[in-house]
């Protein structure tokens, strides 16, 4: 006899299929990557992309000063904490018997990046993919045209881009998890698109280092939100924390 009810037994069908089939989808879009297939399907929309957003790096123009800028650390520092005043903000507008679920939310969605990040540093980032700025030379390198500091314009190893990938997936986590804040969603894909950009146009990454490690990440871990109730196991520990809180912080 089943444990599960028929319309749990339905749901976990359905999860399981949603698992496979996303899993299955990030395979292939890895291969066509990684393989020969890449020739094929993604180098010439790579070259295509870089050399357009490239040739917009001039000696005297405004746009590369913002190039410069969205490549720096401080820009790299700057995304940061805009995703930490989304969550915060997130956490602050909601009616306070709701936040630890809020909280829980983020939380999941954080796991789900720093998964990502060390599969990233200890799976992939000894993979040898050369990014544009060497492939591609002569190119317009930012570092020619700015004084006082430089940004990153070439790298053995460009794929994925962490940047990108884990941007990709708090944008998708916050569609997946607040669908009621429609607006916060816009914002957190704009700051995808906004924090990609730079790097491509820079020369440190390529398209499919944005689109393939973004989307390959999404698509193997933004199902588990809804596979597994890791959203519930995260608010039952911080409920649990706060129980143990001191008396005057719950006031």
């Amino acid at each position: 006899m089943s444990i599960y009810a028929p319309s749990d037994s339905t749901q976990l069908k359905t999860r399981i299929t949603l698992l496979i089939v996303c899993t299955l989808s990030a395979v292939i879009l890895l291969m066509s990557n990684l393989t020969g297939f890449y020739d094929v399907i993604w180098r010439k929309l790579d070259i295509g992309v870089f050399r357009i957003l490239n040739d917009t790096i001039t000696p005297d123009g405004i746009i590369t000063q913002f190039w410069a800028w969205t490549n720096s650390k401080t820009f790299d520092q700057a995304t940061f904490v805009a995703m930490l005043a989304i969550c915060i903000y997130m956490v602050v507008s909601t009616e306070r018997k709701n936040r630890i679920e809020v909280m829980a939310k983020i939380g999941a969605i954080t796991f789900l990046i720093l998964v990502a990040l060390l599969i990233s540093k200890r799976i992939i980032g000894e993979f040898h993919h050369p990014s544009p700025g060497l492939v591609l030379a002569p190119f317009n390198n930012i570092n020619d045209y700015i004084t006082g500091y430089t940004v990153k314009t070439s790298t053995d190893n460009s794929f994925p881009g962490d940047h990108a990938m884990t941007s990709a997936l708090f944008a998708g986590g916050v569609i997946m998890l607040f669908r009621d804040r429609p607006y916060i969603a816009i914002i957190s894909v704009l700051l995808m698109v906004f924090v990609s950009l730079p790097r491509l146009a820079g020369g440190g990454h390529w398209f499919t280092d944005v689109i393939v490690g973004g989307g390959a990440a999404c698509l193997f871990l933004l199902p588990w939100l809804v596979v597994i109730p890791i959203v519930k196991w995260i608010e039952k520990l911080l409920n649990w924390g706060w129980s143990m809180a001191p008396a005057f912080l719950k006031r």
